[in-house]
This record gives C-alpha cells, sequence and structure tokens, in this order.
C-alpha cells in the first residue's frame, strides 16, 4: 500500500470517527431534549396528585362540618347530611386523580430517539456488512 493511499484511508476513518461521534452527541442531545419533556409532564401529574391529597386531607375537616351542619339547617337528618358530604368529597378526589392519570398517560418516553438510533443502527450494519 502507498503512503499516499495510507494517509487517505487515514483521512477516511479519521472523518467517519468525527461522523460517529457527533451523531452519537446528537442521539444524546435528543434524548435528553424528550426527557426534560416527560419529566415536566410527570411533575405536572404529580403537582396534580399532591394539590388532591392536600385538598383531602384539608377541607374534608373543615368543609366537612360546615357542609354537614349547613345540610341539617334544611331540616334533613344528620346521618344523611353526613354522606351526601361525604359523596361529594369522594367524586372531588376521584376527578383529580383521572386528571392526574390523563397528565401521565401524556408521557411518550424517547420516541423520536428510538427511531433515530434504529435508523443509525442499520446504516451502520449495511455499512459494516
Amino acid at each position: 500500500m502507498s503512503a499516499e493511499t495510507e494517509q487517505k484511508l487515514g483521512a477516511l476513518v479519521s472523518s467517519a470517527t468525527q461522523d460517529v461521534s457527533s451523531l452519537v452527541r446528537g442521539e444524546i442531545a435528543l434524548a435528553k431534549a424528550e426527557l426534560r419533556q416527560d419529566v415536566k409532564q410527570a411533575a405536572t401529574g404529580g403537582a396534580l396528585f399532591g394539590a388532591a391529597a392536600v385538598l383531602g386531607v384539608f377541607s374534608l375537616i373543615m368543609l366537612c362540618f360546615a357542609a354537614a351542619y349547613g345540610l341539617h339547617a334544611t331540616g334533613l337528618g344528620l346521618a344523611w347530611c353526613w354522606l351526601i358530604v361525604a359523596g361529594a368529597f369522594l367524586l372531588t378526589g376521584g376527578l383529580c386523580v383521572l386528571v392526574g392519570l390523563s397528565r401521565f398517560k401524556r408521557i411518550k418516553g424517547a420516541e423520536q430517539t428510538r427511531r433515530s438510533t434504529g435508523r443509525t443502527l442499520e446504516v451502520l450494519r449495511r455499512a459494516d456488512g
């Protein structure tokens, strides 16, 4: 092999190494961007679950008494008033859980990164074989 051919081959290997390195850095950057979005969705969903818990604890203590005695003032029996109030709070808590779950379902994962990495691997396999 001549010196000129070795130089050209070395330049090609160097160029290919730089391209692969650049490609890997790009894949990592894409994965980070997608994961940031997923973390934001998870944080929002988690915050809604936290809000549901806080509302459930503090509101039940204060509002149960006020609502039950307010209903009792209409002439309804006190036990029925407490059941109505408890049912209303259960429905509100269930709604918060449904909204939180919908936020968690929006998490997509690193779809673009998987597709792009798969295409890259296919190209590298074809070039290898």
